[in-house]
């Protein structure tokens, strides 16, 4: 597992602490270091992502809350909750991670720590969301429009292979 998909799950134990808690940042930091026998690299990373969702909570809440009609942020799932907050952070706030790896990350995060409804709500508030924070990126493909195919798909069509080119959807650096 690299850096980063470990210091996401590391963020969102963290969160769900702080959400549970009420603790500040550097009280669930003190705890989580001194509980857990950690990869150094992947919590400054999680310390980065937690920093970060925690500054802006307010705005990322009020994503939340556009994007994730009939729900109140409080009734959700505290796991989803907080990997919500994760996933809508990085899209407004770290454009360097381009969009399918924050999906993909968030969808196998909460595999592991929800269930098939939760990956469900994750999956479909994030795409609405990046529709809003990152058009150009979104989608299969970075939502080329139909009447201009992709490359690969244009050249997959005419050889019929169906082939797609699963890159976009991973980075092996990034997870």
């Amino acid at each position: 597992m690299g850096v980063r998909r470990r210091g996401r799950e590391y963020a969102l134990q963290m969160l769900y602490a702080m959400d549970l808690t009420e603790y500040l940042p550097d009280e669930i930091f003190a705890g989580f270091n001194a509980i857990q026998d950690l990869n150094r690299d992947a919590f400054y990373y999680a310390r980065r992502l937690v920093d970060g969702v925690h500054g802006h909570l307010e705005e990322i809440d009020a994503v939340l809350t556009r994007f994730a009609e009939h729900w109140k942020i409080h009734r959700m799932a505290v796991v989803d909750r907080n990997l919500l907050r994760l996933g809508v952070y990085e899209l407004m706030f770290l454009r360097e991670i381009p969009f399918p790896i924050i999906i993909n990350e968030a969808l196998e995060i909460v595999k592991e720590f929800s269930d098939q409804e939760g990956t469900q709500f994750v999956n479909g508030i994030l795409d609405a969301a990046s529709k809003e924070f990152r058009p150009d990126e979104a989608g299969p493909k970075g939502r080329r429009s139909r009447e201009q195919p992709a490359p690969q798909a244009a050249a997959d069509a005419g050889n019929g292979s169906g082939a797609s080119d699963a890159s976009d959807s991973t980075d092996s650096t990034d997870s």
